[in-house]
């Protein structure tokens, strides 16, 4: 096997753990104390309740849905990097780990992954030019930027965002990140 097969799989096994524990870990806050995985994921992400999404349940089912309800106003949550619990109508339900942008992002790099094999050579190295990369950064940039500055107060309106534009733009930096990391590690790690 060659070098270029090691670096992948190691990409994709990182991948797949990271998406894996995001979607487990409010699963497991039904049952079990997981405040040391909301902490670990913390360090990575800011977990606003407003801006994140919910495994929600009731006594059949589960689906996933907005933690708070999604009217363009930003709701503060006393204990963001807990695990949450949202109820209601018979349901209750714990917030998933990282916000609807992290989701998008670290799925998309999954996905992205997955089908690079697919869109390119594994032995090819070359990488594309960077301006494909900061383009497919643009809306992420601009809906997390504009966001910014009106939490910040610097700008005269106020604009809060959905979780499914943040699911979005996450997704399309991601997909995009990915065709550019896996030639990265394999430059790093991989000599011919």
């Amino acid at each position: 096997m060659k070098c270029e097969h090691y670096v992948y799989g190691a990409y994709m096994a990182f991948f797949i753990i990271l998406v894996g524990l995001i979607f487990v870990t409010p699963f497991l806050a039904f049952d079990h104390d997981v405040n040391y995985l909301y902490d670990a994921f913390g360090q990575t992400c800011h977990q606003k309740l407003s801006r994140s999404l919910c495994v929600m349940s009731d006594s059949d089912s589960f689906w996933i849905a907005d933690c708070t309800p999604q009217n363009g106003e930003y709701v503060k949550g006393l204990s963001d990097r807990k695990p949450i619990t949202v109820s209601g109508d018979g349901y209750i339900g714990y917030k998933i780990p990282v916000c609807a942008r992290d989701i998008g992002l670290y799925v998309a790099m999954l996905l992205g992954g997955a089908i690079y094999p697919i869109v390119r050579d594994m032995k090819d190295k070359r990488m594309y030019p960077v301006i494909y990369l900061l383009l497919a950064m643009v809306p992420i940039a601009l809906d997390g930027g504009i966001q910014f500055i009106s939490d910040a107060g610097f700008v005269a309106f106020a604009y809060e965002s959905t979780n499914l534009i943040r699911l979005i733009t996450g997704g399309i930096a991601g997909v995009v990140a990915s065709i550019y990391a896996i030639p990265v590690l394999m430059n790093m790690f991989c000599r011919d």
